[in-house]
């Protein structure tokens, strides 16, 4: 059942009809409000106290999700049903961070390797050359934890433009580097291309790129064609996305730069978050909760887009990660079905880090027409660092600013004289806040945001684990490079490819 044909939907609409958009300024100064709209995992707390609904609103929303069945079709992905009926697959990265998966072959084999890797010490440089999924998840993590490094560098290679992957080697020793191929197909034209640069440097090195270059990959046979030694092929399987793949041995370079007990600790995180997911009562689950109120925001108050703003340098990367998780996952016009979709799915996802992006869109976020919900991510405390002493001031400060924006766009500020002063306010967000940024919490965090985009497409009724409008886009670069003729080219494509 869409949205659309949800009976609750109509009531929902009903309401805000007659009784308007309620008025955050009044709502969050209620002595109840936290009572009701602060949820709390372990040291993670999720504070709705700044969005732009009410108790009635909410309830009605839980009513909703109810009425899609939401609650089965969690059942039915952690029993591994064929959930992603467009590929007749079922969706099984939950497993991959299950603690059952440290007794199977796959996690030997890869914390074998990557042990051997930081024990022996002759390694000192892993380049991961890959795109998407095989890119933004295990790039954000690396950052995200690097107060956890084992000391190894890790690099990333994403772009088809040869000036990334050359700029990169020119400060790399061929002796002691090693590039992960991470590919699910292991056809991708950008990350193909750039491994065969890769393997080209090697060579021209002198090196044996047989002992110098790993596949992560879905296609073993494939990888094995283009000359990868078995033993350093990593497989996981089709049935994990590639936007949800960061858990499988596409972690490779996170294991690699925190070790294992810290990646197991990371796993572990996620883990928690997705027991709670799947235990959970839709009145108390956090996930569906932020689904509903990301509902409430896109198909109720016409919400076209959602900023993610963390409060940490370290998380510069989350925005990205979670714009292809969001809208690769649930960019969708039609239903499970196959029929069209009769009222929009994801919203535009994008953001930046703060306090950076308070000197750049925030003006838009205070003063423009639309009103944005944005997410405002923030440690509580910070993980010590190793060269500074007098650093604490700084971040106190940092979490004063991020609660500061959050107060400033939700209550606004009235200029009587002059209204380029005028910041009307009622602008929601959403604070998500944790103790340290630790490998455990980072888990529970990225977990939590995966959960609320499956949500997302279980109330919208849409498969939120096929990507085919990705697949278009490989099909005609194949067709451009295989045709000379460019018989299917607009002109001015024939054009400008001469």
């Amino acid at each position: 059942m869409q949205l659309a044909h949800n009976p609750i939907t109509k009531i929902l609409f009903e309401k805000l009809k007659s009784n308007g958009i309620p008025n955050l300024q009044n709502l969050m100064f209620k002595k109840d409000r936290i009572k009701h709209f602060e949820f709390k995992l372990g040291d993670l707390t999720i504070d709705l106290t700044r969005q732009l609904l009410d108790e009635e609103i909410k309830d009605d929303l839980v009513k909703l999700a109810k009425a899609s069945n939401i609650k089965q079709k969690i059942m039915d992905m952690f029993s591994r049903k064929k959930i992603n009926t467009s590929e007749n697959r079922s969706v099984d990265h939950f497993s991959l961070r299950n603690p059952n998966r440290f007794q199977t072959k796959e996690w030997i084999k890869l914390k074998n390797f990557a042990n051997k890797i930081l024990d022996k010490k002759e390694i000192n440089h892993i380049v991961n050359i890959g795109i998407g999924g095989s890119d933004l998840g295990p790039f954000m993590v690396t950052e995200a934890l690097k107060s956890y490094s084992t000391g190894i560098k890790i690099s990333y290679v994403s772009n088809l433009d040869p000036s990334q992957i050359s700029d990169l080697l020119e400060n790399c020793d061929p002796k002691k580097t090693i590039f992960i191929i991470s590919s699910k197909s292991f056809a991708t034209t950008e990350t193909m291309k750039n491994a065969q640069l890769a393997k080209q440097w090697l060579l021209k090195s002198g090196r044996s790129f047989e002992n110098s270059m790993i596949a992560v990959t879905a296609s073993v046979s494939k990888a094995m064609e283009w000359g990868i030694n078995e033993k350093n092929i990593f497989a996981f399987s089709e049935n994990i996305g590639g936007r949800y793949s960061l858990w499988s041995s596409v972690g490779l370079p996170i294991l690699l730069s925190i070790g294992e007990s810290n990646f197991k600790d990371f796993l572990n995180g996620a883990h928690e978050m997705d027991k709670h997911f799947m235990t959970a009562d839709i009145n108390h689950n956090i996930p569906v909760i932020l689904a509903l109120v990301r509902i409430w925001n896109r198909n109720f108050l016409n919400s076209y887009s959602h900023c993610i703003v963390p409060y940490s340098h370290r998380l510069a990367k989350l925005p990205s990660w979670a714009q292809q998780l969001e809208m690769e996952s649930n960019g969708k016009s039609v239903d499970i079905k196959g029929n069209k979709i009769l009222m929009p799915t994801s919203p535009l996802v994008w953001g930046e880090v703060g306090t950076n992006a308070q000197h750049s869109f925030f003006q838009f976020l205070h003063q423009g027409i639309e009103k944005i919900p944005l997410d405002i991510l923030i440690s509580r405390k910070i993980i010590n660092t190793k060269v500074l002493d007098d650093y604490e001031s700084n971040y106190n400060n940092l979490v004063i600013n991020a609660i500061a924006q959050a107060e400033a766009l939700a209550i606004g500020s009235s200029d009587n004289i002059d209204t380029n002063k005028n910041f009307s306010g009622g602008r929601p967000s959403t604070i998500i806040s944790w103790e340290k940024s630790n490998p455990y919490s980072i888990g529970m965090i990225l977990a939590l945001y995966e959960n609320i985009t499956i949500s997302c497409g279980f109330i919208w009724n849409i498969n939120s684990f096929d990507q085919w409008g990705v697949q278009l886009g490989k099909e005609l670069i194949s067709k451009i490079e295989s045709n000379n003729e460019h018989e299917e080219l607009s002109p001015s494509a024939i054009k400008f490819l001469g």
